[in-house]
């Protein structure tokens, strides 16, 4: 009968919409830097499940953790993967780091993965790195084998990498060791396009994978910063196409490289 048929097609949508909510959003973990083991925190999102499920470690930008943190975290989770953000100000007392060199990231990044790699829920085989901004740079810092090269103790290792608009300028005689996701705005004035399609040029054929959005400026991915705001000399705005975009490329990108 049509009249009972709605309810029981509403509590069935229901039960998949519940079967796909992450069983714990945005939870805060202290964990520690490979850095002499010093005390950082992060933000653990985990699917709905036992597992073991594949990973990612987030790495933010130099202005510290974005507005939307948590629904970052959410989608990741959607996705089918375990998400930690890692939150390298939290417990320094730092607000931005915009015009230093901040050292700590590296080591921050290798104690996040050691620290998924021991969660029961987690597949230590299956752990990937994504970076925004200066986020981006620890992320290709990684890609390249800079630093620890595994979680120390835990027997991990990265197996792949994506940056949201880094510094390539930073990483330009870099070999690529991973596989890598750069995305890219064509009018980011902070971290110019042209820098990374010269760094994805002199890597080995596949191992990157370059995006370049047409029009888009720094920050594309993050709404907090509008149509554009001028923010210690840079400028941040917000492109939802760009937006959309990138995450359906990283979708596909973690997909192809985290699978069983």
């Amino acid at each position: 009968m049509p009249g009972l048929a709605r309810p029981w097609l509403a509590a069935a949508a229901l039960l998949t919409l519940l079967a796909c909510a992450p069983a714990a959003a945005d939870q805060l973990v202290k964990l520690a830097s490979a850095h002499q083991g010093e005390a950082i925190q992060g933000y653990l999102t985990r699917p709905r499940g036992s597992g073991p499920f594949p990973a990612v470690v987030l790495l933010h930008t130099c202005l510290g953790l974005p507005q939307a943190r948590a629904s970052i975290g959410d989608r990741l989770a959607g996705w089918g993967y375990v998400a930690l953000f890692v939150d390298d100000f939290g417990t320094r007392g730092l607000k931005e780091t915009c015009a230093v060199d901040f050292n700590e990231a590296l080591p921050d990044a290798y104690g996040a993965l050691a620290y998924l790699a021991r969660l029961p829920y987690v597949d230590p085989g299956r752990i990937a790195a994504v970076g925004f901004s200066q986020g981006g740079d620890t992320a290709l810092k990684i890609a390249s084998g800079g630093g620890a090269g595994s979680a120390r103790g835990a027997g991990a290792a990265f197996k792949a990498a994506a940056a949201f608009y880094p510094p390539c300028a930073n990483e330009a005689d870099a070999a690529l060791k991973i596989p890598t996701l750069i995305l890219v705005g064509a009018k980011d004035g902070v971290t110019p396009a042209g820098d990374c399609a010269t760094l994805a040029r002199q890597q080995a054929p596949g191992m990157v994978t370059l995006v370049i959005y047409p029009g888009a400026a720094h920050a594309f991915d993050l709404p907090e910063f509008g149509s554009g705001r001028q923010i210690m000399g840079m400028l941040l705005a917000y492109d939802r196409n760009a937006a959309s975009r990138s995450w359906a490329e990283l979708r596909s990108f973690l997909s192809a490289w985290l699978a069983r």
